[in-house]
């Protein structure tokens, strides 16, 4: 009866705020178009449509596109600019209709040392952005200059407040207390599973593709769903029109190639591919390590209204890692003896795919459409493994020996076939509705093995189906947008997630923003960092019958721009995370049969608060940020006493800056400090012992149990990366690229790990079987070196 009433209230509030401008619709019209690069016609994300007369503004949305209401009929001047572009005006006369403008056309500028950023600092009014209360947007060029990251987004993204790094070797990120499991990953609108390079612990997301990238780390809006922690939504480049272009990069670590063409009239393509293949461990860890990646696209603009595009990506990764090699060469090195046989491996293979079909449609000035279909799908078998032994001599017996062997093999397949539409309409200046919904039909299989027990399989299919309505509604200084996204899973009871977002812009460039939302989630991931040596992969799982986990979000925010080119922001948030879930893998066969019968429920919370200042002083640029988080958990296998929550960081300081010296040389930095996340140390050992038919013996595996959950925290980590970016204008460099009629050559060289002295701690490894070393742990830690890179980069 509760719920039915809330549910009443959110729709008659949908409606009402949906019907309130009709009363004042008056004769009035609306001029909408693309905004475009004059000399690609790619898009432009967040151009600024600026009436003088009235002193109205509005933004290009995440597709470029403008809508400008409430003009009278007569001539009018609409001023037109984007950051890194000649500022431009559009004349448009209205007689007795509104009016659809193919593309109106931008020229790139040049700018002197003191206009170069690597961020825009603007107001966040590329639609529904205007009203996002968490949302942080990244750029190639930002991405390229955070030396760590490696031009790959998901390593850029950990520099950002609120989002953390999961275990040392996976590109997992956990974000304000959140499970990995629950970010959305969209490219283009395609949901991507498990978006990342075993490899080189980076994304599958070709940099040179992408024209922009927004994070919302919560309180986002009713047309996300389906995660209950971010959506990370990638937007990629639909190519040049006009002519060819493209850029070649081989590196010590990576080779990449980007093609962007004409491909008939009014239509364009883009070719992209990356090959990376890891000198440094096959040297050191004797790893057979590769992976490549490559995307094609294809955009036809059909006419005014009408543009079609047809995307396709694919990507494969081998990661084979075994450091028995290296821990040979450093005893006979330094002449310690300390592991006489010693295997620490790590063996992945995935892969993934999708396509997809989008049709964008601009039905009239007033009414926007995108339709698309897509195809995604993930496949991975995850092996590790530690099998160590050590001689040591002892007073009582000649000598002793000690080994241990734990192992994992896990396998995971989902593959997604989706079909979704929505419909943009303004209604008035100051009200815009937006309903859409989204059908998915989903494959699982998931196998499991822990110290060569079978621990279970699963496979399911499974439908999803989605509606959603949102309505934003500008009143004067404040704007508010309410929401509701009912959902239904396999045909179980619908589901619907109120959400509410309201800004108040006060004088002299300060703002509040707030947002509230209940949020759903069907598909989880499995835990496995307990048990695997490395957690690298999300391994999803339905919860055919289950309740879906559920979080809800209070956020808080306050935002101050300071000039023109920085802004201050502070927000704070609570996480009231209802119903969440987890496998307790440790289960043997002899209990349980099935995976789903390892899931437990249980419940938590995530608070904190976030202070970031970005933007530009003379000739730096970039941000800093601290964050003071807390998140906790509680199963019933814990029983229900509420523990830290694995990937729970209290304090955190990232800083990225860009010194740009003049238009050919610039220096980047980024710094990270983090406080330790909590563990569960191990104290009690457990010997389980099996028959061996095969070798016709008894054998067994040790088990470490620690005495509580996550009651030990690990050191704090620290990093400092540099590079140098460096424009050729002459020798050897130069000459090879005038040899391609090349238009630019770069090289960047970079290095890393420079704190190496302060070795970062992964890993405790308890010590047993050694009377001195009794009780006592084993650090391991993996910047054990600084390493240089150099990359040549031709653009053409």
């Amino acid at each position: 009866m509760i719920a039915g009433k809330k549910l009443h209230i959110c729709l008659i509030l949908l409606i009402a705020l949906s019907l309130i401008p009709f009363r004042v619709f008056g004769q009035r019209y609306t001029v909408s178009g693309y905004v475009v690069d004059d000399q690609t016609r790619e898009t432009l994300i967040g151009a600024t449509i600026y009436h003088p007369e009235s002193g109205r503004g509005t933004v290009t949305d995440s597709y470029g596109y403008f809508r400008f209401s409430g003009l009278s009929p007569g001539n009018h001047t609409l001023i037109l600019s984007y950051m890194g572009y000649d500022q431009d005006s559009l004349m448009v006369k209205l007689v007795d209709k509104s009016l659809v403008i193919s593309e109106v056309y931008l020229r790139q500028s040049f700018h002197s040392v003191d206009e170069v950023s690597i961020i825009a600092v603007r107001p966040d009014r590329a639609a529904d952005r205007q009203v996002e209360t968490s949302m942080l947007e990244l750029s190639p060029k930002t991405i390229q200059s955070i030396p760590t990251a490696g031009k790959d987004v998901f390593s850029a993204i950990k520099f950002l407040p609120g989002i953390e790094r999961t275990e040392p070797f996976s590109p997992l990120y956990s974000v304000r207390g959140g499970d990995p499991g629950e970010n959305a990953v969209m490219l283009d609108g395609v949901m991507i599973y498990n978006p990342y390079h075993s490899s080189i612990n980076s994304g599958i997301f070709n940099t040179q593709t992408i024209k922009n990238v927004d994070l919302l780390t919560g309180g986002f809006g009713a047309e996300y769903g389906g995660r209950n922690s971010s959506v990370m939504y990638i937007t990629t480049k639909d190519g040049n029109s006009t002519e060819m272009h493209g850029e070649v990069e081989p590196s010590t670590f990576h080779s990449k190639v980007f093609l962007e063409f004409p491909a008939g009239k009014n239509a364009s393509a883009i070719v992209a591919g990356r090959y990376y293949y890891d000198i440094f461990s096959e040297f050191i860890y004797q790893s057979q390590s590769y992976f490549y990646d490559f995307n094609l696209s294809y955009t036809a603009r059909l006419s005014n209204k009408h543009r079609l595009s047809l995307k396709y990506f694919q990507s494969r990764d081998r990661n084979n890692i075994d450091f028995s090699s290296f821990y040979q060469v450093f005893g006979n090195t330094f002449g310690i003896d300390l592991y006489d046989d010693f295997n620490f491996r790590f063996e992945d293979r995935w892969k993934n795919l999708a396509g997809t079909i989008i049709h964008k449609w601009a039905m009239t000035p007033r009414i926007y459409m995108r339709t698309q279909l897509y195809y995604s799908a993930h496949q991975s078998e995850n092996a590790s493994g530690v099998n160590f032994q050590f001689d040591f001599a002892d007073e009582a017996t000649d000598t002793l020996n000690f080994n241990w062997n734990t192992n994992s093999i896990f396998t995971n397949r989902i593959s997604d076939l989706c079909a979704k539409s929505f419909l943009n309409i303004l209604l008035f200046r100051n009200n815009n509705l937006r309903i859409g919904g989204e059908l998915n039909a989903y494959h699982f299989q998931n196998t499991a093995a822990i110290n060569d027990f079978d621990q279970g399989s699963l496979e399911n299919n499974s439908m999803l189906y989605t509606l959603f309505m949102e309505d934003k509604l500008e009143l004067g200084p404040l704007i508010i947008r309410p929401g509701v996204r009912f959902t239904r899973y396999n045909g179980k009871d619908i589901h619907y997630e109120p959400r509410v977002n309201a800004v108040l812009n006060f004088p002299h460039g300060y703002s509040l923003k707030l947002a509230w939302g209940e949020y759903y989630q069907y598909v989880i991931s499995m835990n496995t960092n307990e048990v695997e040596m490395n957690q690298a992969v999300d391994y999803y799982f339905p919860l055919t019958t289950y309740e879906p986990s559920k979080s809800v979000h209070y956020i808080a925010g306050i935002e101050k721009a300071i000039g023109s080119h920085s802004l201050l922001s502070l927000n704070a948030y609570y996480k009231n995370i209802e119903r969440v879930y987890t496998f307790d893998i440790n289960q043997t066969a002899n209990e349980v049969l099935m995976l789903s019968d390892k899931l437990q429920q249980g419940s938590g919370d995530a608070y904190g608060g976030e202070i970031m200042y970005r933007g530009r002083i003379r000739n730096w640029s970039g941000w800093m940020s601290y964050g003071l988080a807390w998140a906790n958990r509680q199963y019933p296998m814990t029983g229900m006493q509420k523990y830290p929550y694995d990937y729970n960081r209290r304090h955190t300081f990232k800083l990225v800056g860009n010194y740009t010296i003049s238009e050919s040389l610039e220096y980047n930095t980024s710094f990270l400090f983090m406080s330790g996340t909590y563990r569960s140390i191990e104290q009690i050992l457990q010997n389980y012992y099996y028959y061996n038919p095969d070798a016709e013996e008894l054998s067994f595996f040790p088990i470490w149990i620690p005495e509580g959950k996550n009651t030990a925290k690990m050191p704090p980590v620290m990093n400092l990366d540099m590079s140098i970016r460096k424009k050729l204008r002459q020798g050897f460099g130069k000459q090879i690229a005038d040899k391609f009629h090349a238009d630019e050559s770069y090289l960047t060289v970079t290095i890393r790990n420079l704190l190496f002295f302060r070795r970062n701690v992964d890993y405790y490894y308890p010590i047993s079987g050694i009377p001195r070393w009794e009780g006592k742990y084993l650090p391991v830690g993996t910047n054990l070196f600084p390493s240089i890179g150099f990359s040549y980069t031709i653009k053409f």
